[in-house]
């Protein structure tokens, strides 16, 4: 219990970039393995990272996320569902991190739609839960997430997306969750090579640069690679699709506290 407590210190207080609490957390092994540098990327992911992404989504899909944390009681599931309508994309979420202890969660409704040839906008509201055992008790709140994804050409994708902008706080002594913006680009060169360039700036830290690559030397399988900075993080990733079934694996490095890994699978009916 010692070793645990002083590695939330450590993660908490020392390393907040790595892990927050109520923060934006990047979910999806694709996304992980290219540095989660995928805001501007359409996939299933986007019910996590930019809803926007939704409305280029043409199935109803399902799909789940494992990451597992640094020690067990850090790992992190998630499970979403996609619905696309005439107008658009609806979307539902979930995710829980934590142990008996000491527990987050997350519930999101999201919606995506075309404003233009191209162009589509997303929104999703967002419930968090935070329990801690003991006198602590429980908190709650809602907030709301917003994108923008624009697609030229097939080659060229742009994106941005901003999490909590109206900066709402938890508890009862209103500790404000994290207001986060990101931006990024990405293109592909031929048919087979991705490059994706992301800055993401908590109002309360230093920018985050990320740069992914996604190669594809056949059709169902990818191979991935990427780094962020602020903290220095090495990420690589594999991805295979069959019929409908899409898998996903990714691992991440931190130089002091080491690998982590990822899991995403989904499915399209």
């Amino acid at each position: 219990m010692k070793s645990l407590c002083l590695l939330y210190l450590l993660v908490f207080w020392c390393l907040p970039g790595v892990l927050a609490s109520n923060d934006l957390v990047p979910i999806g092994a694709r996304s992980s393995g290219i540095a989660n540098a995928s805001v501007m990327l359409p996939d299933f992911s986007s019910v996590f990272h930019n809803q926007a992404g939704l409305a280029f989504l043409e199935s109803v899909s399902v799909g789940f996320h494992h990451r597992s944390g640094f020690v067990k009681e850090m790992d992190r599931q998630a499970l979403a569902v996609l619905f696309p309508t005439s107008t658009g994309t609806l979307a539902s979420s979930f995710s829980y991190y934590g142990y008996s202890y000491y527990q987050e969660t997350k519930a999101g409704l999201a919606y995506g739609q075309f404003l233009a040839k191209d162009l589509a906008a997303g929104v999703q509201i967002d419930y968090f839960n935070t329990r801690i055992a003991g006198e602590y008790g429980k908190a709650d709140i809602l907030t709301f997430e917003a994108g923008l994804m624009f697609k030229m050409m097939d080659h060229l994708y742009v994106g941005t997306h901003v999490f909590n902008p109206v900066r709402v706080g938890i508890g009862e002594v209103q500790e404000k969750i994290p207001t986060v913006f990101r931006i990024g680009v990405g293109y592909r060169f031929k048919e087979n090579v991705l490059v994706c360039v992301e800055g993401e700036k908590d109002l309360e830290r230093a920018v985050v640069p990320k740069v992914g690559v996604e190669y594809q030397p056949l059709g169902e399988l990818s191979v991935r690679g990427g780094m962020s900075v602020n903290p220095v993080m090495n990420f690589f990733g594999l991805g295979y699709s069959w019929k409908s079934f899409h898998a996903d694996v990714a691992f991440s490095y931190h130089q002091i506290l080491g690998y982590m890994p990822d899991f995403s699978l989904n499915y399209e009916f």
